[in-house]
């Protein structure tokens, strides 16, 4: 299935684009010369001139391929999501920024010990496998999704549902968030439930111990 976006939908995309605006505004001042008087002979040259130098020159946003190419090695995830992060964070909104930060934490406690509550039984296979995917691909994947998009698109533009791309960026950030908080609760609840049957083993075996010694 071809998902390509239709030729109108790329037209729009780059129309928001910065190129197309830092090109309109060098065209418009080219423009503002011609009405000045300043340049005469030529001037629609000039002023394409001018809109070519803008749409061109203007440097492109490489965070997209940053989110989508981000190499994350087992043994230092939490490092890597952390430069990811601060990274893309800066082409985001506010709102997804503190979502993202959320999932970091949430991330930075389940990683380190992801192997270990494993073999413990407090963390399923399944439930492991979604945090390592979450890091290696749906987190990377949703971001560069976003920010392949023009900033103004992305915030201005109504998708197909009546959202906005930055408010749908939110939302399944916060559902990979509240996915990450349930297995963080699930894993660490076992472990607690763990210490607690620990305890009652110790306090029976010592009383039973004290009352031999006292008998």
């Amino acid at each position: 299935m071809d998902t390509s976006p239709s030729l109108g939908r790329r037209l729009l995309l780059y129309l928001y684009g910065m190129p197309n605006i830092a090109g309109c505004v060098l065209a418009l001042g080219g423009l503002g010369l011609f009405f000045g008087g300043v340049i005469a002979a030529y001037w629609w040259a000039i002023v394409l001139g001018l809109y070519l130098a803008g749409a061109i020159g203007w440097p492109r946003n490489h965070l997209a391929e940053t989110a989508e190419h981000a190499k994350l090695a087992p043994e230092t995830l939490v490092q890597q999501l952390g430069e990811l992060v601060t990274q893309v964070g800066k082409g985001l909104p506010k709102e997804a920024v503190d979502v993202l930060r959320n999932i970091e934490h949430t991330l930075q406690e389940l990683l380190p010990r992801l192997h270990e509550m494993r073999e413990r039984g407090s963390l399923t296979p399944q439930s492991a496998f979604v945090v390592t995917q979450t890091v290696r691909r749906y987190l990377p994947d949703t971001l560069a999704g976003y920010l392949r998009l023009p900033a103004m698109y992305a915030r201005m533009q109504k998708l197909p549902g009546g959202k906005t791309a930055a408010q749908t960026l939110i939302e399944q950030l916060h559902l990979l968030d509240e996915s990450l908080q349930k297995i963080a609760h699930d894993a660490f609840a076992g472990d607690a439930e763990a210490l607690l049957v620990n305890g009652d083993f110790l306090k029976q075996k010592f009383s039973r111990k004290l009352a031999f010694e006292l008998a």
